[in-house]
């Protein structure tokens, strides 16, 4: 039976970061992060958050245009020569974002749309552990999916008559969330065989624009990640002393899939704003701004 807490357990439960043989930083200045594929939804939420606290380095494939932003480097994750010229030697943790950007995933993609899925999820996976554990960088937080286990949820709801939890067998509902376990073995790996921290985060629908979205879509109530909750996760993953884990990213919703359980325990997290209180919100500003009008 597939126990990821089994394992753990074994190795003596999540570990802490061994911390002598990787670098410390050497003043009190900001920590050096970089956001790979952070031109993504959820790079630009963490970008605005944690420019007044990290030392932020913006990594892409692509430039985006008209803009001269002196942060950004450009480079493809399946190329690791790019990597290693690119992240800086002295980075505190990645971020590793790395996603396609069509917004629709196929259970089962053709040959050529699946060398491009490899590329990313895959190459680009190892190739990002691998400049880490290379440049003694601390830590790599790893954005997975709840895709890993889709085939226990159906429209937002768990289809085992409880929360859907990690360490349940991994049943993933598309090549997608197949490549992105393997970029969770990936990680368990460099944290066993080096001393690289690896946290990942198997993350629900995370929106810029969440109000409709959240008017319309059921599913989208029960499995969003607000951006307050998205930003707290990825600030105690990139935080925490632990050296491995996997944890779903979710908010606190009602009829959630995914049991949080153990990213409260082990890294602390707590859920700000769930989909119910975004919809309060919304409802209440609805209201006041009528009533002044």
């Amino acid at each position: 039976m597939w126990k990821i807490a089994e394992v753990l357990r074994r190795r003596g439960g999540p570990q802490p970061l061994s911390r002598s043989p990787m670098k410390n930083p050497s003043s009190p200045a900001k920590k050096k992060l970089v956001l790979i594929g952070g031109l993504g939804t959820i790079g630009r939420i963490l970008e605005k958050e944690f420019s007044g606290s990290y030392e932020l380095t913006v990594l892409d494939i692509s430039k985006p245009p008209g803009q001269n932003r002196r942060n950004f480097v450009k480079a493809d994750v399946a190329k690791i020569n790019q990597l290693m010229a690119e992240i800086p030697d002295d980075a505190y943790a990645l971020v590793n974002l790395s996603a396609l950007p069509n917004s629709t995933q196929p259970s089962l993609p053709d040959a050529k749309t699946l060398r491009l899925y490899s590329d990313v999820y895959i190459v680009g996976a190892y190739n990002i552990l691998l400049v880490a554990a290379k440049k003694r960088i601390r830590k790599v937080v790893f954005a997975s999916t709840n895709h890993v286990t889709g085939a226990y949820e159906v429209g937002g709801k768990s289809t085992l008559g409880r929360e859907i939890r990690v360490d349940d067998y991994p049943l993933p509902d598309s090549a997608y969330g197949a490549m992105k376990l393997c970029g969770e073995l990936f990680g368990y790996l460099f944290s066993r065989e080096t001393n690289l921290s690896v946290i990942c985060l198997r993350i629900g629908s995370v929106l810029e624009d969440e109000l409709p979205v959240l008017r319309s879509n059921e599913r989208v109530k029960r499995t969003i990640m607000s951006k307050a909750d998205t930003i707290e996760i990825f600030r105690k993953a990139i935080e925490t002393e632990i050296n491995y884990g996997v944890y779903y990213g979710v908010s606190d919703n009602d009829g959630k899939p995914w049991d949080i359980s153990n990213t409260i325990d082990d890294l602390g997290f707590y859920s700000k704003i769930n989909s119910q209180a975004l919809l309060e919100k919304a409802k209440k500003e609805n209201q006041e701004s009528a009533f002044t009008k």
